[in-house]
């Protein structure tokens, strides 16, 4: 897990403490330098709070995967989805 890296680095970048990284996301400071030092978390909830804050995904916090266009995935999808011919078809539904 990356985390404890990742963490000390969207730290750094930017310029906060751990104590108010912990009163802007309501994440114990304590749970914080657990992290810190290499434990790994027990809260998906604190963890989904603190990548809020920085605004970077679960999986960039975690295990430093970023996914920059996760749009063009959506897109690609939707094309496969849509491609081909559909019928539908209504009926009225008995009571």
């Amino acid at each position: 897990m990356e985390l404890k890296s990742i963490l000390k680095a969207l730290l750094k970048e930017e310029g906060i403490s751990i104590s108010q990284l912990a009163k802007r996301t309501k994440v114990p400071v304590q749970t914080l330098h657990n992290w810190l030092s290499g434990v790994e978390p027990r809260s998906l909830k604190q963890v989904r709070k603190v990548s809020d804050y920085f605004e970077v995904s679960l999986d960039y916090l975690c295990f430093g995967v970023r996914r920059e266009n996760q749009s063009d995935d959506i897109e690609s999808y939707t094309e496969e989805f849509n491609a081909g011919v559909f019928e539908v078809v209504l009926r009225r539904v008995k009571k």
